[in-house]
């Protein structure tokens, strides 16, 4: 398993269009599926893409040698306090759970601190996001805190755990 983080491209427009219509992933980040046409997402989509406050990459991922395939977008966001936040979703159901999170996210704390010289690298989830709370202490980040959080998705209220990763921690 190997997954490379690049900048996303006009013909990335479909794929992200799907991930942010599939229930299950909308409702890991409570909020409902968009709803917009997929001329207005494309807008949506380039605009936030050349978004200089915020760094987007397309997952690939693919054995040496095969043609890689895009499987998920990672965000990095809210740049203060010497850090950022990052943002992660693996778009097709087949591949979630597989490991290719846990990797990006190793990639994203990698060019967090290394290229962009950052000191800390937050992530919240959901406290029933079994899967990205493995991804989080797979990677090293320690569990900083707790909030409620009212869902857009269904109304209902849910805890969010707040993780860190620091750069030499």
């Amino acid at each position: 398993m190997s997954v490379i983080l690049r900048p996303p491209r006009a013909s990335d427009v479909e794929a992200a269009y799907a991930w942010d219509r599939d229930p299950e992933l909308a409702a890991w980040n409570g909020r409902p599926p968009i709803s917009v046409s997929l001329p207005a997402a494309r807008r949506d989509y380039l605009s936030r893409w050349e978004d200089p406050s915020v760094k987007t990459f397309i997952i690939e991922a693919g054995e040496e040698g095969e043609q890689r395939e895009p499987i998920g977008m990672a965000t990095l966001y809210d740049f203060r306090n010497e850090g950022c936040e990052l943002g992660i979703k693996i778009g097709q159901e087949n591949l979630r759970g597989r490991g290719y999170a846990s990797e990006a996210v190793g990639l994203l704390a990698d060019y967090t601190f290394e290229v962009l010289n950052l000191e800390v690298l937050r992530g919240s989830t959901l406290a029933h996001n079994d899967r990205m709370q493995r991804v989080f202490e797979k990677n090293g980040f320690e569990q900083t805190g707790d909030g409620a959080l009212i869902s857009r998705y269904d109304n209902r209220r849910y805890t969010e755990l707040s993780y860190e990763k620091r750069r030499n921690g």
